[in-house]
């Protein structure tokens, strides 16, 4: 693996918020909820570990197969999930206007891409946008040339219902969202989602832990010689 991206502002690719994002105001309503969020994510992520999932070597557990869904890519073609059917994935959940941690987690997504070579060819990361009412393939468009995403390699989905889109993350991929009210804004999970080439979720990392990323380049290791049929 490689891992020769820079950062925006120059230097050597790590897992850290640019400058701008880090100084702006964060409602406490957000990092209240975040934290809420965050405990009922980490069930799934303690349940996992439980199982061994720390270990060198380990085998991942299969935890849950992600259901059909038919999402809007920034190029404006449908994807499926037959579309990623073989091949190993990382999900992530943001969307374009926040001020919380998506700025951070879309920094440490393209750090994954600027490790991935020709060998994970059949590597994916999907950032799926939990405000599909603003965010359009044209703005989903815009925000992925800020961060240098690799059309080929890394795709932001986006829908035509925000509740629905809402209720995919929530059960399909076991993590909370809860949408923006009058006394808070969105607040959603900042894991990572490991999928197998078959479908089914095998691993969960938090996203904000600089920590996850040799772990997620290890498992992704792992999956890739899993068979694909």
């Amino acid at each position: 693996m490689t891992d020769q991206a820079n950062t925006a502002a120059g230097g050597s690719e790590q897992w850290t918020a640019p400058a701008q994002a880090s100084s702006r105001r964060v409602p406490r309503a957000f990092w209240i909820g975040l934290i809420v969020i965050s405990g009922a994510s980490a069930i799934g992520w303690f349940w996992t570990q439980s199982r061994g999932e720390v270990e060198v070597g380990r085998a991942l557990p299969v935890v849950a197969q992600i259901p059909d869904f038919s999402l809007i890519e920034r190029d404006g073609r449908t994807v499926t999930r037959a579309d990623l059917l073989g091949r190993v994935w990382v999900a992530d959940f943001i969307f374009t206007a926040c001020t919380g941690p998506c700025p951070m987690l879309t920094l440490r997504m393209r750090s994954l891409q600027s490790s991935l070579g020709d060998a994970e060819r059949d590597v994916r990361l999907v950032s799926f946008s939990l405000d599909p009412e603003t965010d359009t393939p044209a703005v989903l468009g815009r925000y992925a040339k800020r961060y240098q995403a690799d059309p080929r390699r890394w795709w932001f989905l986006t829908s035509d219902s925000r509740e629905r889109m809402h209720e995919f993350v929530k059960k399909g991929f076991l993590q909370a969202v809860s949408p923006a009210t009058m006394g808070q804004p969105l607040i959603h999970s900042t894991r990572f989602v490991l999928v197998g080439r078959k479908g089914y979720i095998r691993a969960w990392y938090d996203g904000l832990d600089p920590k996850s990323k040799p772990l997620i380049l290890r498992d992704l290791q792992s999956l890739l010689s899993e068979p694909a049929g």
